[in-house]
């Protein structure tokens, strides 16, 4: 944008993106609704496979959100047992683990 340029002569946002076309009378952007839209070019379509892919997602999600619910019934409930030998097996695996990352030669 040129200093001094009056607004008036200024494309709007949208046009000057390639969004759309100004309306006639329009002036500079000054209103967001005075340009058409103009209809999407590109669409998509999604297989089978993608599809019954995206169903078995949606039941992983449903079984992964009944097994939170589990485990927050059972810590409600007392229930919820804690293995000290693998949360130490874990902790001291996830160390060695970072330990070699931070000895490798860069």
């Amino acid at each position: 944008m040129k200093i001094g340029k009056p607004e008036a002569q200024q494309p709007d946002a949208l046009s000057r993106a390639g969004h759309g076309t100004p309306v006639a009378g329009a002036v500079g952007g000054a209103r967001p609704d005075a340009v058409e839209k103009t209809p999407p070019a590109d669409a998509v379509h999604l297989s089978q496979t993608s599809r019954s892919l995206a169903a078995e997602g949606a039941d992983d999600e449903q079984q992964r959100l009944r097994k939170v619910e589990e485990v927050k019934a059972a810590i409600r409930e007392g229930r919820f047992q804690v293995s000290a030998h693998a949360v130490a097996d874990k902790m001291i695996s996830q160390a060695a683990e970072l330990l070699e990352t931070l000895s490798r030669p860069k």
